[in-house]
């Protein structure tokens, strides 16, 4: 058996996870309408490819990645496309099904950048409820030295057993994706962290594990506790390894991923399934048929819930993700998305509105269960105070919002909430002090993409006065006029573009991973720029090539 490790603090809410995992995995139906938004993702909105009136199949692509953190969207019904607009596409479907799937691929005789431009292709996102592009995920290679890839299945909220599920349904092919992306990322073990309260999955998982290859597999059951699903968590308690402060799992060599993640990662490559459906869990006491769906992104939640026998008159509200970091749905009418791992369907017994906030008493309870060893009353009084000095000074952004403090706190204080608040204050004055400085990346971008236009200019004059054949007088007296061509100092610019768009990826795509829900557009605008210029720079650099192959005037008999 694997050695364990610790972590500090945690608590350990009511699981309420019995009544959706007994019942087996099952399909939801055909919704009639989906709504697809254009952003269920980190990053950016994807940009519509469709109109409206156009027929699409399942797997249709409707939607292209914009920028490097971005996803693309593809139909998840076939239909006819029946509304658009700046966020959502709605696609009237037809029952048919027909499907538009991507050509197979073995991911064991294929080259990394195809797997990769797959991933992307297929819009596959981290499952688990950050939504980050998988295959900038798996690019992680290019910044950092991994060596263990984390197979996250703890789900150690409450309600939530969507992973539990697709463990025990489909072990083989998750380990199978979990092979998939060791591969790309160069990790030389792959360990599986699962909680001790699943223990069908626990077993499906040690059949399927000799037949893993060829990255070694090591199963690791911990004790139930929660929040040891979070990423920091999860690593100290298997590896005994400290993610650094607003530091990521890679900078100690980790990457995780969740089952879910994983088997669309191999379906994706394998079948050539763009991601269109995932498994949700439906839970709470207003419903009569909980369990674990396939459900097909864009299906209306209230469509969803109706058909797992929702009871209106019991309905309080709904939780999408788990009650102690998930967020009430404002309106039943939004959709299932890529990162929507449960519904909870609470009566109003079940999950009672809080208590009324009273005064911080200092039993410093908050504190003995923070799994981050933060100090969670000092930082309620900052963040209440809005003394944005001393949040930054005791590392308010490495809370990971469990909400394991409000739990405890004997006061009923919505800690939580005054955390979200101050980092959004935080965050908003970082932007405002930064705006000069990102009036200045955008002119920048408007040069770089200047100096491509001028550079392609020059290289459609280049390839007429060739198409001409000039006489040899011309090719004397152009020859004579063309200053000499500087190869060397061209070389050395364009290399110096290339590693400037690999320092902007490297950038963009560590902020995007630290703060997954946060607009990056000053350092898309960034990457962009460096794009232009290196365009312009390989652009000038065969302009040049081709001019020193021009015949010159002593070539000329």
């Amino acid at each position: 058996m694997a050695r364990l490790f610790d972590f500090p603090g945690g608590v350990y809410p009511p699981e309420r996870k019995a009544r959706s995992a007994q019942s087996p995995l099952r399909r939801a139906p055909l919704p009639a309408q989906v709504v697809l938004p254009l952003r269920q993702h980190s990053g950016r909105p994807a940009t519509p490819c469709v109109s409206l009136g156009d027929n699409v199949h399942t797997g249709s692509l409707i939607a292209k990645r914009d920028g490097l953190i971005s996803a693309a969207v593809h139909a998840t019904v076939s239909g006819t496309v029946s509304q658009m607009d700046g966020d959502t596409i709605v696609i009237d479907s037809d029952g048919q099904d027909t499907r538009q799937n991507l050509p197979p691929l073995d991911w064991r005789a294929t080259d990394a950048p195809i797997l990769l431009t797959r991933l992307d292709e297929s819009g596959v996102v981290g499952l688990g409820g950050a939504g980050f592009p998988t295959h900038i995920k798996a690019r992680v290679i290019e910044r950092h030295a991994i060596d263990t890839l984390v197979i996250n299945a703890a789900e150690c909220e409450p309600y939530i057993t969507a992973d539990d599920l697709t463990l025990r349904c489909y072990p083989s092919e998750v380990l199978e994706g979990a092979q998939l992306i060791a591969s790309l990322c160069g990790a030389q073990q792959i360990v599986i962290g699962i909680e001790d309260n699943k223990p069908e999955a626990i077993a499906a998982l040690k059949r399927a594990i000799s037949q893993s290859q060829p990255t070694s597999v090591t199963l690791t059951v911990i004790p139930t506790r929660y929040p040891s699903g979070s990423e920091r968590q999860l690593i100290k308690k298997l590896l005994n390894r400290t993610v650094p402060s607003q530091g990521l799992p890679a900078d100690v060599g980790v990457l995780c991923h969740n089952p879910g993640t994983l088997l669309a990662a191999l379906y994706a490559v394998r079948d050539g399934q763009p991601l269109v459906e995932r498994v949700v869990t439906l839970s709470g006491e207003a419903i009569a048929q909980p369990g674990n769906y396939w459900v097909r992104l864009g299906t209306p939640i209230e469509i969803l819930l109706t058909q797992a026998g929702l009871d209106n008159a019991r309905l309080s509200r709904v939780i999408q993700g788990g009650p102690m970091m998930g967020s009430s749905v404002e309106t039943l009418d939004s959709p299932v998305t890529k990162t929507t791992n449960c519904l909870i369907a609470a009566t109003l017994e079940e999950l009672p509105s809080a208590p009324t906030e009273s005064p911080c008493i200092r039993c410093g309870a908050c504190e003995n269960v923070c799994p981050a060893q933060l100090l969670p009353q000092q930082l309620h009084w900052y963040a209440r105070a809005q003394d944005d000095d001393k949040l930054e000074r005791y590392h308010l952004f490495d809370c990971i919002e469990c909400g394991a403090c409000s739990y405890v706190c004997p006061s009923h204080i919505p800690l939580v909430d005054d955390y979200r608040e101050a980092k959004g204050r935080l965050r908003h004055n970082r932007i405002e002090a930064a705006k000069a400085e990102h009036a200045k990346h955008r002119f920048e971008f408007r040069q770089a993409r200047l100096a491509r236009e001028e550079a392609e200019k020059q290289a459609r004059r280049q390839a007429r006065l060739a198409h001409n054949k000039p006489t040899d007088g011309d090719v004397n007296n152009e020859s004579a006029s063309a200053p000499p061509v500087d190869l060397r100092s061209l070389r050395i610019a364009q290399t110096a573009a290339k590693a400037a768009v690999r320092k902007a990826e490297k950038v963009l795509a560590r902020a995007a991973q630290q703060e997954p829900q946060q607009s990056h557009e000053d350092l898309e605008t960034l990457l962009a720029t460096a794009q232009e210029n290196l365009k312009a720079a390989d652009l000038q650099l065969a302009q040049a090539r081709e001019s020193a192959k021009a015949p010159t005037a002593e070539d000329t008999p």
